[in-house]
């Protein structure tokens, strides 16, 4: 099926990764209606608000929050007391945890998150996020956010971008995501480990942490 979209707003390039959120958010507001698929499962607790799509056998659990425009496609579960916000797109069997936020992000099949915080991000298909991660998607400036893209600094003009993340990555809890980075496909991020430069297709990156001891007399 092909659309064409007739727009007075600047079309993104898709020359970059990141303007693929941009475009996410044309597109939703074109296209995005609300429905909800009769075989999906809603707690009487949950809120639902704004234009919100939810597919076939996905789970709206106790206590959770979705505000429109969002897309969450077959056999997701949004769990207890999360915040799904504004122009996230998760496809099918993505799971939210309890607690966590998602915002203005992209999340292929089959992606996991545990609580934490995950705004203008994209995660690829079949990775998996421990708990307490953060993605910092702000300056502490509030200035514009730049990308390394094959060795070049690009500004992206955005003032708001967490992470970019490949195929299969694998993410350990209480993590730091620092806005604009990219972390490859196959990946295994360390417990506590800071993200503070790209990170390339399989490997191991993790922060050395050395305990205290001390005898107890």
């Amino acid at each position: 099926e092909v659309r064409i979209i007739i727009t007075k707003k600047e079309v993104p390039t898709l020359k970059f990764p990141w303007e693929l959120l941009g475009a996410e958010k044309q597109l939703m507001d074109k296209f995005l209606n609300s429905k909800i698929d009769k075989t999906a499962k809603i707690s009487k607790n949950a809120i639902i608000k704004g234009p919100v799509y939810i597919g076939k056998n996905t789970k709206i659990l106790e206590g959770a929050t979705v505000k429109g425009p969002v897309y969450i496609g077959d056999n997701c579960v949004i769990g207890n007391n999360s915040l799904v916000r504004e122009y996230v797109n998760l496809e099918d069997n993505c799971m939210i945890g309890a607690n966590a936020e998602v915002t203005r992000s992209i999340f292929q099949k089959d992606v996991h998150i545990h609580s934490g915080y995950f705004g203008d991000s994209i995660f690829s298909k079949g990775c998996r996020i421990g708990a307490g991660t953060i993605t910092a998607n702000t300056r502490i400036d509030r200035g514009n956010i730049n990308s390394i893209v094959k060795g070049e600094k690009i500004n992206t003009g955005l003032r708001s971008l967490g992470v970019i993340v490949g195929e299969n990555t694998k993410i350990g809890i209480n993590c730091s995501l620092m806005p604009g980075k990219f972390i490859g496909s196959g990946c295994l991020i360390g417990p506590k480990t800071v993200v503070s430069e790209n990170i390339g297709d399989n490997t191991d990156f993790y922060t050395e942490i050395k305990g205290i001891k001390k005898n107890i007399k």
